[in-house]
């Protein structure tokens, strides 16, 4: 009996090792710091005069991370997006008006309608008095990453986000596309290097 139990207990010792094993699974780390990623070149020419409306953000990203819908989510993208486009220095914004910005959201964030139609931000240009309209949509967004060790786990979440600006002419309606995937731990960081790859984007293609 006892050499029985002397021969199992190499193997009881195995299997709790195995139990206490750690696995980790989680998306890629986040992208380098904005600032290395998406520097704006130096720009001293003609600014353009622009309205700048709130982000749609898609139903899929809505229906799979409805704490999206919050609408101090959706101001606080819009306002970096207007910060972005400041520190391109090609810029002049109008008045903003707080209705019109409460609209949008209200339509195009806060119920899931994705990007605002093309001829619905042509007509809010021209009411604020603006030359170009720059408009968009939050069209990706995932949170991931689960560390589990033994019979305990713990959530460790990486966040992406992908956003889409358009800069449309209110007179010829042309219009130049931007987009831009970000990582980060929550969603402020990755919305703000989003924002900024895509509005990279959108300038480099801007005549």
């Amino acid at each position: 009996m006892k050499r029985r139990l002397f021969l199992l207990l190499p193997v009881l010792w195995c299997w709790t090792l195995m139990g206490c094993a750690t696995t980790y699974v989680e998306e890629p780390q986040p992208s380098k710091p904005t600032s290395e990623r998406a520097d704006f070149p130096a720009y001293d020419g003609p600014k353009i005069v622009v309205a700048v409306l709130p982000l749609g953000l898609s139903e899929r990203a809505a229906k799979a991370y409805p704490h999206l819908l919050a609408k101090d989510v959706g101001l606080g993208v819009h306002n970096r997006v207007i910060e972005t486009l400041y520190d391109t220095n090609r810029f002049r914004f109008v008045e903003e008006k707080p209705e019109v910005v409460k609209d949008v959201l209200d339509r195009q964030w806060m119920s899931m309608a994705g990007m605002v139609d093309q001829g619905t931000a042509v007509e809010m240009g021209r009411m604020l008095g603006a030359s170009k309209v720059i408009y968009g949509e939050v069209y990706d967004f995932a949170q991931g990453g689960e560390q589990i060790g033994g019979l305990s786990a713990r959530q460790n979440f990486s966040t992406r986000m992908g956003i889409q600006v358009r800069c449309v002419d209110v007179e010829t309606l042309e219009y130049v596309p931007g987009s831009g995937t970000g990582r980060g731990a929550d969603v402020g960081e990755a919305s703000d290097a989003a924002i900024r790859e895509a509005v990279a984007g959108l300038i480099r293609r801007l005549k």
